[in-house]
């Protein structure tokens, strides 16, 4: 039986709030940034296989992705009023995406199709998983213990989070120190 873990989290603005840019006031007029994202990520227990990110945003095309061809990216892209896994999008991305690129890692290693798929205990993970696939077995962690029982928490979290944040200083850098204008980093 080939385990899969998963793991979900969201993000909020990278900055960090101990610097002298996050201390500045607002301008009038102008609301403090709540961008959001969530990313579902998933990996088989041997780590050999991991899915392919999905990621749910606020917009289905914020301005910031224009005249970028969604399937192209390294995620699955799906859109929320507030960013959160709902029960359709995860029921949608365990159709089209789980079920099919599991099967096809499994025939690749010529195992037959008997998974197990540890989830934490969220309102958007369907119940009924494990009725409507039989060959598929669901686990739910108990409520509250997600942090402390769940390995994919325990690393992937504590490790994107950073990635991101110094990702985000290192754009931010480039494009003020390659600006041909006069950019600052407001």
């Amino acid at each position: 039986m080939e385990a899969i873990l998963m793991t979900k989290f969201s993000v909020w603005t990278c900055m960090p709030s101990r610097t002298y840019i996050s201390k500045e006031k607002t301008p009038p007029g102008h609301k403090v940034g709540k961008e959001r994202l969530t990313l579902l990520l998933g990996i088989n227990a041997s780590g050999d296989f991991k899915l392919k990110p999905l990621l749910v945003y606020l917009a289905e095309n914020p301005r910031a992705c224009k005249g970028i061809f969604k399937p192209q990216i390294p995620v699955i892209w799906k859109a929320n009023k507030k960013a959160w896994v709902t029960v359709a999008i995860f029921e949608e991305w365990f159709n089209d995406h789980f079920m099919p690129t599991v099967k096809k890692y499994l025939e690749e290693k010529g195992l037959g199709f008997k998974v197990l798929l540890v989830l934490d205990n969220a309102p958007d993970h369907p119940t009924n998983l494990g009725e409507i696939y039989p060959k598929v077995t669901v686990i739910y962690l108990p409520p509250n213990t997600t942090l402390l029982i769940q390995s994919m928490d325990q690393g992937v979290t504590a490790s994107i989070k950073p990635y991101c944040t110094r990702r985000t200083f290192r754009h931010v850098l480039r494009v003020t120190e390659n600006s041909s204008d006069e950019l600052d980093v407001k």
